[in-house]
């Protein structure tokens, strides 16, 4: 049966306004939305058309948002719910990662109660898609991708997703190739992997079978890429070299990306420009230690695609993180000194997979007949006031399901 709403006086950003010499407010519409199918089919004003026994939702004037995106996280890792612990000493990454697996087989919580968890906090924060990397490799086997599936398929909440089969050991280390496969067929889209140049030992080798097996299955890559200097220099020169050469063009990410600090000059224009016209996307979770964060304004003006995640949240590797996509998204704005409201407006994009309510130009670009009925609601008067202020979200809908 199909199920038509109409969400009933709803507060829709149309334009800047300038009243001091500067943008310093947006200016707000009262709309009426009619979803049906999970998408928003009619935009109204003045008033509400006859429902004829359809379900209305009076939003008493507060304002529509697109909702949320995380874009890195987690699933399998997290230890909420648990008592508290520090991570334990690691003397580097392969120390930490190998006893990652044994500490998290441990926990007195089952895995998918844990994913819940954290599911349930991020979604308090406005988030409804997830994209997941999820460690697969011959120490877990699949383990975790099924303990991750079953966590989302038994969630009391429709959600959107992707996973990630992260063979996090080492791509032609922990020799994962074949499990990478399986997961492929097995529920997972995209193929993760970390520092091939210095885990793997042959940054060109592991590529060239990462993007293989992506062809061969039609499948994003997102690479966790945390290298300096000339191991991250190299792993980036390469996969945009394989990205134009796949034609695998918006269909590959670098996490972190932590190298694109170390080009310089006319080099690091031709990279930050090859970047943006492979439609090559950068995700970045707003670390603060210093000299660490990627360029993210800079590569913008580029035209690279940019996407904030939260990543760790309380796991084996920080005992910190909160699962507040809104609070990474406020650092991003302290840390690169967005400070108009057209350029917060602007910011609300790298967690929305690039949606925004205005375009740069202050002309409204969203909601639209037509678009997914993903949204959330605010007593914010604006995106820029979301953004720099963090103000609640009241409720949340996934095409046209109520999440919260």
């Amino acid at each position: 049966m199909t199920k038509t709403q109409w969400f009933q006086n709803v507060s829709v950003e149309t334009g800047f306004i300038n009243e001091k010499g500067y943008v310093n407010r947006a200016k707000l519409e009262t709309k009426h939305l009619q979803v049906q199918d999970g998408k928003i089919i009619k935009i109204v004003a003045g008033e509400l058309p006859a429902t004829a026994g359809e379900e209305v939702i009076d939003m008493k004037g507060q304002l529509i948002l697109p909702g949320l995106v995380e874009k890195h996280c987690h699933l399998d890792k997290t230890k909420l719910g648990t008592d508290f612990e520090p991570v334990s000493p690691a003397k580097n990454i392969v120390e930490r990662f190998e006893s990652e697996i044994s500490q998290l087989n441990a926990l007195k919580i089952a895995p998918e109660k844990r994913t819940e968890a954290l599911l349930d906090i991020e979604i308090d924060h406005g988030v409804s898609f997830f994209r997941s990397h999820v460690d697969v490799e011959p120490a877990c086997g699949l383990d975790y991708l099924e303990n991750v599936k079953r966590a989302i398929q038994k969630y009391k909440h429709p959600i959107g997703y992707e996973l990630i089969a992260f063979p996090q050991h080492g791509f032609l280390r922990s020799e994962s190739q074949s499990l990478v496969r399986q997961a492929l067929e097995n529920g997972a889209t995209i193929i993760g992997g970390v520092d091939p140049y210095t885990l793997d030992q042959d940054y060109k080798k592991s590529l060239e079978q990462t993007f293989e097996i992506a062809a061969e299955y039609q499948a994003g890559i997102d690479l966790h890429v945390h290298d300096r200097d000339e191991a991250g220099k190299a792993t980036i020169k390469e996969i945009i070299r394989l990205t134009k050469a796949y034609n695998w063009q918006d269909k590959v990410s670098i996490s972190h990306a932590f190298g694109l600090n170390d080009f310089t000059g006319e080099e690091r224009k031709t990279v930050f420009q090859a970047l943006a016209d492979e439609k090559i996307h950068i995700i970045s979770s707003i670390p603060i230690t210093p000299n660490t964060i990627p360029p993210l304004v800079e590569l913008q003006s580029y035209g690279v695609p940019v996407h904030i995640g939260c990543d760790n949240v309380y796991d084996s590797w920080s005992a910190y993180g909160d699962g507040n996509i809104q609070e990474k998204l406020a650092r991003y704005g302290e840390l690169f000194g967005i400070k108009t409201l057209e350029g917060m407006t602007a910011s609300l994009g790298l967690v929305t997979n690039g949606i925004t309510t205005l375009n740069p130009a202050g002309e409204p670009a969203w909601p639209f007949e037509g678009a997914e009925a993903t949204f959330l609601f605010t007593k914010a008067n604006s995106s820029a006031e979301f953004v720099a202020r963090q103000t609640g979200v009241t409720h949340s809908y996934y095409q046209g399901e109520k999440i919260k």
